[in-house]
């Protein structure tokens, strides 16, 4: 097991990154947060027993979502959350990607393309569901960001959770074979709405690639991407609450590498596993300067504020609570409480080494730095 993490890398060798490299306000906070978390910069805590006055004391998280010692309650929170939201019915996992021909445009317009990537993955999802030809229904959609491949570089795309039915005139119409639609068309209609989208933003380019701002020579730079077929993935139905969870929990809180991954950090190389997709997924090493891998690794802060996980369909937030409850009815779903109560929950329950007791007081301190 590693027992390397993030922190120490960024504690080893940041100092010399940040020196010769210039970092956005959105790193920085990232880097500063890292450094500090769980170390006396952010505080302290302390938990009491209650029964019998035992004290143990540790330090604060720094809670960015782009630190990898700070998802699991967040995650775990989240879940407990979406479980509230989850149907009687089959799931399937779609994935939309774009080719690395855009990774530049990508890094100097985040937001912009970020957005318009979540549009056109979810528009083009619930315009095939809505087709009679497929489905014939409004379905309901959770999505989620990544820009990041296994080994760190740039490659941007959307994992979502997608109801195998929907409502149309107040009936509920559940698929009735393994495939919402075929992967092609989805594929298809992406590609098309994203350049589309693409041609009507007004890009912040770099010098190298100013001539873009040129209507004519930016279609002559997406013209191959027409041509090109992208990849996009349609995941078998999935019809039990642990796995739609497992799926959701997986995805959603994912940073760009995890602690776990990490197998060495000395004489400036960092080596960590990844799995090779063009090779059956097989577990492999790699070695990167670590200056190359905190790039990397700072590449994939999100803008501020940025919203990475986002609801359409019927799971769009303004009438979420009326139409899952409205589909609940329709499906003939059961109690709810006996559909969910099945599911593992992996909160870890804290019992006082000492006697054994749940009841705790706490008292939080911060540092005045």
């Amino acid at each position: 097991m590693s027992n390397y993490t993030i922190q120490d890398i960024f504690q080893k060798y940041g100092e010399e990154y940040v020196k010769n490299n210039k970092l956005s306000p959105e790193q920085w906070k990232v880097y500063n947060s890292i450094i500090k978390c769980k170390t006396y910069a952010l505080g302290y805590h302390t938990i009491t027993c209650k029964d019998c006055g035992e004290t143990i004391t540790g330090f604060n998280s720094c809670r960015n979502r782009h630190c990898p010692m700070c998802q699991f309650y967040s995650r775990e929170k989240w879940i407990d959350n979406e479980c509230n939201n989850l149907l009687d019915c089959p799931y399937f996992h779609i994935v939309t990607t774009v080719p690395s021909q855009l990774n530049e445009l990508f890094l100097y317009n985040k937001r912009e393309l970020y957005n318009i990537l979540f549009k056109a993955h979810s528009e083009s999802i619930l315009e095939l569901a809505e087709d009679p030809k497929w489905l014939g229904a409004k379905v309901g959609i959770t999505s989620i960001l990544h820009t990041w491949g296994q080994t760190l570089e740039l490659h941007p795309h959307i994992h979502s959770i997608v109801t195998g039915g929907g409502i149309k005139n107040n009936k509920w119409i559940e698929v009735d074979k393994d495939y919402l639609f075929k992967v092609q068309v989805l594929s298809s209609l992406f590609k098309g709405k994203f350049l589309s989208m693409l041609k009507s933003i007004d890009l912040n380019l770099p010098k190298h690639l100013s001539h873009l701002k040129d209507y004519r020579a930016l279609n002559k730079f997406l013209e191959p991407l027409y041509r090109k077929e992208w990849i996009s993935y349609i995941g078998s139905p999935k019809s039990s609450p642990e796995n739609i969870i497992d799926y959701i929990g997986r995805y959603a809180f994912k940073i760009a590498v995890s602690n776990e991954r990490i197998k060495d950090i000395s004489n400036g190389i960092i080596t960590f596993r990844y799995k090779d997709s063009k090779d059956n997924s097989k577990t492999k090493i790699m070695k990167l300067d670590a200056m190359e891998f905190i790039r990397r690794f700072l590449m994939h802060v999100l803008p501020h504020r940025f919203t990475k996980i986002k609801h359409y369909g019927f799971m769009a937030n303004r009438n979420k609570k009326a139409l899952i409850k409205l589909c609940r009815i329709l499906i003939g779903q059961k109690v709810f409480s006996d559909f969910t109560v099945k599911l593992n929950k992996s909160f870890p329950k804290f019992f006082c080494p000492v006697c054994n007791s749940e009841n705790f007081h706490f008292n939080f301190y911060y540092s005045s730095a």
